[in-house]
């Protein structure tokens, strides 16, 4: 059993399908089938059972997914724990970034990287804070940008930024970005937002639990443009960090005003396990440098720099 035999089983597993696998690994179909014959041999067991709708795994079989998952990615992470001695940043590196971030960090941050690296294979995914802590503790992703409400326990952390959650409403509702409201306003108006175990969600709910208080929101989404949406067509008002409006608000499109005590925290993850590679190093120093500079800026209101 060798490593090239467990990724072409992994692939099998994945696909269901010799055919597919063998496109897909870009190999002929005999020569796979080949390979896991002589892994089945060896092992002496049967790790596939196979039909005319594609192959499923034997219970063998589900077993040795369960470890070769593993097994491949201890090598993985051996090999980028190695390639951080390179004086040239390459191989593939995923990230995970939050849509509030979009316009004033990702956009910027990703092309010049991409540019600047091209050795290095990139794979953004955009999501909520819960959704990408979790992919980075399963090893899916390499490091990722969250909100501190995530517990930090099993990760390697550093905290990045903090911003002022708004109270956004349509340019009709007379918000001042100079003044600010306290939370319990939030109780007297209809309320489009994001939807549990969002960061930003979490933030509110716990404050006005703290006051023995709870939002009934009208609409629920994940979506910050659509959020950004509805709003703009007066359906109701949202909250938001002001990274995430600040485009629309900086042309007349939205009113905000910053929420009393209530603030998200960026912070920067990756697992404890697995070091960063000089591909993830120069990343987040390109996130570092960009983050204070934009924070800086004056545009940015209320963003305060804490790395």
């Amino acid at each position: 059993m060798n490593l090239r035999q467990l990724e072409y089983f992994k692939q099998i597993a994945q696909l269901r399908s010799l055919t597919r696998a063998a496109h897909v690994l870009h190999i002929s179909q005999p020569t796979l089938t080949r390979q896991m014959h002589q892994l089945e041999k060896e092992l002496k067991v049967l790790l596939f059972t196979r039909s005319d709708k594609g192959v499923a795994l034997t219970p063998a079989g589900l077993a040795l997914l369960e470890r070769a998952d593993s097994l491949l990615g201890q090598v993985k992470r051996i090999g980028e724990d190695i390639s951080k001695y390179a004086t040239e940043p390459m191989g593939e590196l995923s990230v995970g970034l939050p849509p509030s971030l979009f316009d004033v960090v990702t956009s910027r941050l990703i092309s010049e990287y991409a540019l600047q690296y091209p050795q290095v294979r990139l794979c953004i995914t955009e999501g909520l804070s819960a959704h990408l802590h979790e992919q980075v503790l399963t090893g899916k992703l390499d490091a990722a940008v969250v909100s501190d409400v995530e517990p930090m326990g099993l990760l390697s952390s550093r905290s990045l930024m903090a911003e002022p959650l708004y109270l956004v409403g349509s340019i009709h509702s007379q918000l001042v970005s100079e003044r600010a409201v306290a939370i319990e306003s939030l109780l007297k108006k209809p309320m489009v937002l994001t939807s549990s175990p969002n960061a930003i969600r979490t933030l509110v709910d716990r404050q006005l639990s703290a006051l023995g208080q709870k939002l009934h929101p009208v609409v629920e989404t994940n979506s910050a443009r659509l959020l950004c949406d509805l709003v703009m067509r007066g359906v109701g008002y949202t909250v938001l960090p002001y990274s995430a409006i600040h485009v629309a608000h900086r042309s007349g499109q939205l009113s905000a005003a910053p929420i009393e005590h209530l603030e998200v925290c960026w912070t920067l993850v990756n697992a404890r396990d697995r070091s960063l590679s000089l591909a993830g190093h120069k990343l987040r120093e390109g996130l570092t440098e960009l983050l204070r500079h934009q924070s800086g800026q004056g545009w940015w209101r209320g963003a305060r720099w804490l790395g």
